[in-house]
């Protein structure tokens, strides 16, 4: 085949200017790569209601990357569950925890049984404890179409969980060894609670309070006649343990020991779960250095990649979201036991999330008269490949997130209390 003269001058020249096209650069992409989306009464809608459907209904697994304690949050979840219909909600809760929420998510004395045991146990567990938190799985839970829909909880147990388990470790039947080992520990838990309520120091408290001894005489005497239960629930309350221990020396251990906590934990609700439901849709609510491909913030593999080669290797797709509030209110952390204070807060003056400055500043402006919040979504998958000098930050970002949703503004959410 021949080629006119003319025609290899038309071709170069098509190469030449593609090549010498400007790059757009990174705010220019991002406003490209923006729609509009609107949540009003757990229900999306807008241009990016359509861009965030045909991405969660071909993904088998999505993965919700958040900024914790919002009231706004929550809602964005729960009108994801009304899309996604999911057949489990895993969330960053410790699994004992999480199966007493779960026992109660049909139950219409859901929040009093939380309240008394928030009060007997304050701090037992994290995030569901909170309003919008155990109203959302509530709520998802009555959205799936699994008659067999569970909440799984993956992370460690919560600071303030000694007292419940050592009341369910001597609620599994153990031997005399075991009971009599279990009543010195409740009572030095007891004692332990008291002294961190009267100082609102965490550290007071048995979890972390309790000596290599007293774990110790504790496990020996359940070796010796405890039961699997007793065992099983002693083996979260160590690991929950070394976990908060070793992030108290703020070395790399607790980052390292959690992120494999929490795949193991997955495996083990997950591969039961398939015999019944054999290719299940699940929902994840995590902080956002959870749920990314790759690597996390802490240089770790974390539970993010995980679901990701997981769905890679049976054919299905994951959908990696973060949602972030711009500004707003953040919660404060008194101490053990005291109400929750809130400070205002610009999410782009935060160290870890100064690289966000550009998306706050590029917010899709709200109609007044609209019904509902305005949301921006930047669909970060259209970021990719394109040669655009990516800031470290937002490169890391946009190859470990599919789609970025702003809030424009958030409040704290409330402890059930």
């Amino acid at each position: 085949m021949r080629i006119s003269p003319a025609a290899l001058v038309i071709a170069l020249a098509i190469v030449t200017k593609v090549q010498t096209a400007p790059k757009p650069t990174l705010e220019e992409a991002l406003i490209q790569a923006r729609t509009s989306l609107v949540l009003n009464d757990y229900k999306f809608s807008g241009p990016g209601a359509l861009v965030l459907d045909a991405a969660v209904q071909q993904s088998r697994f999505v993965l919700l990357g958040e900024d914790h304690m919002t009231r706004e949050i929550p809602q964005f979840a729960a009108a994801l569950c009304d899309t996604m219909h999911p057949d489990a909600y895993a969330v960053e809760a410790g699994p004992y925890a999480t199966r007493f929420v779960n026992s109660l998510l049909s139950n219409p004395d859901r929040i009093p049984i939380m309240t008394a045991r928030d009060r007997a146990y304050p701090d037992n567990m994290a995030f569901l404890n909170i309003r919008e938190e155990n109203d959302l799985a509530a709520h998802c839970a009555a959205s799936s179409h699994n008659p067999h829909f569970a909440l799984w909880g993956l992370d460690q147990e919560f600071l303030g969980s000694a007292g419940t388990l050592l009341q369910s470790m001597a609620a599994t039947r153990p031997g005399p060894l075991s009971r009599a080992a279990i009543a010195v520990a409740q009572a030095k838990e007891r004692t332990a609670a008291a002294l961190a309520t009267s100082t609102g120091d965490y550290a007071k408290l048995f979890l972390l309070a309790s000596t290599d001894t007293d774990i110790q005489s504790l496990q020996s005497a359940v070796d010796a006649d405890g039961t699997a239960a007793t065992r099983d629930l002693l083996r979260e309350f160590t690991l929950s343990r070394t976990i908060y221990r070793a992030f108290a020396q703020s070395g790399p251990d607790s980052n390292l020991l959690r992120s494999q906590l929490l795949k193991r934990h997955f495996l083990a609700d997950y591969l039961p779960f398939k015999k019944q439901t054999p290719s299940p849709r699940i929902l994840f609510k995590f902080r956002d250095n959870h749920t990314g491909k790759g690597f996390d913030q802490s240089h770790q593999l974390n539970l993010g990649d995980f679901i990701a080669e997981l769905a890679a290797g049976e054919q299905a797709q994951s959908l990696h979201l973060i949602v972030l509030g711009a500004r707003g209110m953040h919660y404060d952390i008194a101490g053990y036991g005291k109400p929750l204070g809130q400070q205002p807060f610009v999410m782009s003056d935060d160290p870890d999330y100064k690289w966000l400055a550009l998306a706050v500043s590029n917010l899709i402006p709200a109609d007044p008269a609209a019904p509902g919040t305005q949301l921006t979504l930047f669909d970060l998958r259209q970021l990719r490949y394109r040669g655009l000098d990516l800031p470290s930050q937002w490169e890391h970002v946009v190859y470990s997130y599919d789609l970025l949703v702003l809030i424009p503004k958030v409040s704290v959410a409330s402890v059930i209390q």
